[in-house]
């Protein structure tokens, strides 16, 4: 028992400091009474009682234990922890520093040799801090394509192909924009909505406005909310 009792009673202690530090109150039942708690009030209560079984009495008889601290009572634990304290987007989100995006002034071949040496699919053209265009494996094959098996010099930057690189509607890519307040389980949902789309999303572009016309803050994909 001693090491998930110990994990339990670790992760309840910081949800009272939570508590204490963002609620008005000073004790955990309270918490139970609460309006805008009543959707987690039974596994408030539980782990309440759980929380009080462990810490207030020796349960354990000629080394037996006789209460027994499961899995599922730490994945309850942990679910109310991130009930009151959600995650925040910017917390698992790649930030707009540690993203390669090029400027329109860049160049294309030297861009698609990051991009092949990191297995990126998709990389972001940014000017200002804004994102101005978005450039993909796809967006390369198309432009080899319409032009008749173009040749990549060092000299073709980015600016010459913006027509390729535009931005499009969101229904139509396979990015969209999203603001840093967005919760984590909003962008999940929008993550598993988007399986049922002819176009998948794969990445949300994050924006201080939450529009395409934002100033970049980081991006996340279905790898960062997992």
């Amino acid at each position: 028992m001693e090491n998930k009792a110990a994990q339990f009673l670790e992760r309840y202690r910081e949800i009272e400091e939570w508590v204490l530090n963002n609620l008005n109150i000073s004790e955990m039942k309270e918490l139970e009474q609460m309006p805008q708690y009543k959707g987690i009030r039974s596994n408030l209560a539980f782990c309440r009682m759980l929380r009080n079984l462990l810490s207030h009495y020796d349960w354990s008889k000629a080394g037996n234990d006789l209460v027994i601290v499961t899995d599922q009572a730490v994945r309850q634990v942990n679910n109310l922890y991130y009930s009151l304290n959600p995650v925040s987007l910017m917390r698992v989100a790649i930030r707009a520093g540690q993203i390669f995006a090029p400027s329109p002034e860049d160049s294309i071949l030297a861009a698609v040799k990051v991009m092949q040496r990191n297995d990126y699919s998709y990389i972001p053209i940014v000017e200002n801090h804004r994102i101005v265009g978005v450039f993909s494996t796809k967006t390369l094959m198309r432009l080899v394509a319409d032009n008749n098996g173009i040749a990549f010099s060092e000299s073709l930057k980015f600016k010459e192909i913006a027509d390729y690189t535009r931005l499009v509607d969101e229904p139509n890519a396979h990015y969209g924009f999203i603001s840093p307040n967005t919760t984590v389980e909003d962008v999940n949902l929008k993550f598993q909505r988007s399986k049922t789309r002819k176009v998948r999303l794969d990445m949300l572009f994050i924006t201080d406005n939450g529009r395409s016309d934002g100033m970049l803050q980081g991006m996340v994909t279905p790898v960062e909310i997992l």
